[in-house]
């Protein structure tokens, strides 16, 4: 298995900031999160899918 690298600059990530190489390419990652360089893409539903329909005797009527 090879070394770890640090996802920021490829270098060999070190044992003190791991998975990184130094402190400040964990601080360049935590600023691209914080100003929300990355993001979990959402799975949407297809827009032609319908909503589930509710049965008529759990329908309320306000």
């Amino acid at each position: 298995m090879s070394d770890p690298k640090c996802p920021i600059c490829k270098k060999p990530a070190s044992e003190a900031h791991k998975p990184f190489c130094s402190k400040r390419c964990a601080h360049l990652d935590l600023g691209r999160w914080l100003n929300e360089g990355y993001a979990i893409p959402a799975i949407e539903p297809p827009e032609d899918e319908e909503e589930p329909s509710v049965p008529p005797d759990k329908e309320s009527y306000h």
